[in-house]
């Protein structure tokens, strides 16, 4: 590699490095995590032209080598996802408390540990484009620098995808809390509740007054309602 000069790679890497994008739901905080994964890739080039200065040809191809590409993927990957689950796992704890919908519906619909891990395993996966373009070494400085190219591309195409999933696993979530969301209690014990009530009203006010055949058990409370001053 005497003489060989890393080129940038940023115009290959698409979008990522657009630092007035947005995605749409700032919750789930992609956009810090895409900047990280964009300033670590750039920290680490910018290794691999110290190395090449000094004739470091290892160091060089270590700095970016398929363990460093996959690496960082990686490190988004499961960052992307821990946020996402704990976004998710928020909103559905919100919508069970503004609903009082009770533990032995919500439960029904909770996330689970599991659905984390899946989601995770989902995550990672979308980067299998950037896995493949890594997996072969380059045998000369040309090689090299086209499967960075490539790779750089491939890691554009992966996090295009990731954000996809994002916005998938957030929709098919609300989707899955919207039975807790719209719970509301039954109005049959109230109503059960309240009918009891007016009945026993009536009868008490009845056997009180004479009208109907008064327990012995309501001597006591009869003699104190004909004690009061009635007008």
């Amino acid at each position: 590699m005497t003489g060989f000069t890393l080129p940038e790679i940023g115009p290959y890497l698409g979008r990522l490095t657009d630092v007035t994008r947005r995605f749409e739901d700032p919750a789930v905080g992609l956009d810090s995590i895409r900047l990280t994964l964009v300033s670590t890739l750039f920290e680490r080039a910018q290794a691999a032209r110290s190395f090449l200065a000094v004739g470091d040809t290892a160091g060089a191809r270590g700095s970016l080598d398929r363990a460093s590409w996959l690496a960082l993927w990686q490190d988004a990957a499961s960052r992307a996802a821990e946020r996402t689950t704990v976004v998710i796992r928020d909103r559905f704890d919100r919508a069970r408390r503004e609903s009082r919908c009770p533990p032995r519906v919500a439960r029904r619909y909770a996330p689970t540990a599991e659905d984390g891990e899946i989601l995770a395993t989902k995550f990672e996966a979308a980067g299998i484009a950037l896995e493949e373009r890594t997996a072969r070494p380059a045998a000369s400085d040309q090689g090299w620098w086209d499967q960075i190219r490539q790779a750089a591309v491939a890691l554009d195409d992966a996090w295009e995808d990731l954000e996809d999933l994002v916005r998938r696993e957030l929709l098919a979530a609300a989707e899955r809390a919207r039975p807790v969301a719209a719970w509301r209690p039954s109005p049959i014990p109230r109503i059960v509740a309240g009918t009891g009530a007016v009945a026993l009203a009536g009868w008490l006010g009845l056997a009180l007054g004479g009208f109907l055949p008064r327990p012995g058990w309501l001597d006591g409370l009869h003699r104190v309602f004909w004690s009061l001053p009635w007008p």
